[in-house]
């Protein structure tokens, strides 16, 4: 029997990418039946929007469907039996309005920022659809890497004023909410310890999960960013030889094999 109890990968270059693209590698789709044969509960943890997270898994295709899918590095969901998604406990509320309130005495802030991007070629300052500022998006990581140093140095921030990184994207959060907390509270909410929690991902915004602290067992396909193989190898984890849905699944097999060695 495998000891992974829970599963939490995330989505963009760990499950699709890589030469299978939007859909579920054959391999990776074994290893999930496999895993979630065994008892394991399967959690998407992903920076994607709710109805981004759906959509994406629905051209997925998995032979099985997660339980649980963790959005925007913050919220937890769960089905609500008739097809839709609904709020997984108090976290969702909780988080919502720590993030309304740090929003709103963010203004003086959130117009530094859209003063240094528009000294900023390259960078677009982007807002929900009240106008409030959610994040960044540059057209290469070396220019958001510039914008992002600039940003640090700005005077007036909100002690809980904090960013998700991945790639050419940055979004605005509050410090306390990340795929590591929220990945922590499932846990949580599942009794769940973390030594049955096995967490895979492959950019900046995944590393919150990947220090071992909130996963006993982390991983990460070939194409992760090296900051995110650094952390996976000083928390002893798995670096997969292979890319995208086929390097995580190689990272599950892993697990799983040494674990029913033990």
């Amino acid at each position: 029997m495998s000891l992974i109890r829970l599963l939490s990968t995330d989505f963009d270059g760990t499950l699709i990418g890589g030469e299978w693209e939007d859909r579920c590698a054959p391999l990776l789709a074994s290893e999930l039946i496999a895993t979630v044969g065994e008892g394991a509960i399967w959690a998407v943890n992903t920076g994607r929007s709710l109805e981004s997270a759906v959509e994406g898994l629905l051209k997925f295709g998995a032979p099985v469907s997660p339980e649980y899918i963790l959005t925007s590095e913050r919220h937890i969901y769960h089905p609500d039996g008739n097809g839709g998604w609904h709020d997984y406990g108090d976290w969702n509320r909780i988080c919502r309005e720590h993030h309304d309130q740090l929003f709103e005495n963010s203004g003086d802030f959130f117009e530094q920022i859209r003063n240094l991007v528009e000294k900023s070629p390259g960078v677009i300052l982007q807002r929900n659809g009240d106008g409030v500022p959610e994040g960044l998006i540059a057209e290469s990581e070396e220019i958001l890497d510039e914008v992002t140093a600039r940003l640090n140095a700005l005077p007036g921030r909100q002690d809980d004023f904090h960013y998700q990184r991945s790639n050419i994207y940055l979004r605005f959060c509050h410090r306390l909410y990340d795929k590591g907390s929220t990945l922590a509270e499932l846990g949580r909410l599942l009794d769940m310890p973390t030594t049955d929690i096995l967490a895979v991902g492959d950019h900046q915004n995944d590393l919150a999960m990947l220090y071992g602290r909130v996963a006993g067992m982390v991983a990460c396909p070939a194409n992760a960013h090296e900051s995110v193989k650094t952390a996976v190898l000083k928390a002893g984890g798995h670096v997969s030889r292979l890319e995208a849905g086929e390097g995580t699944a190689e990272a599950i097999r892993f697990y799983r094999e040494r674990e029913n060695e033990s």
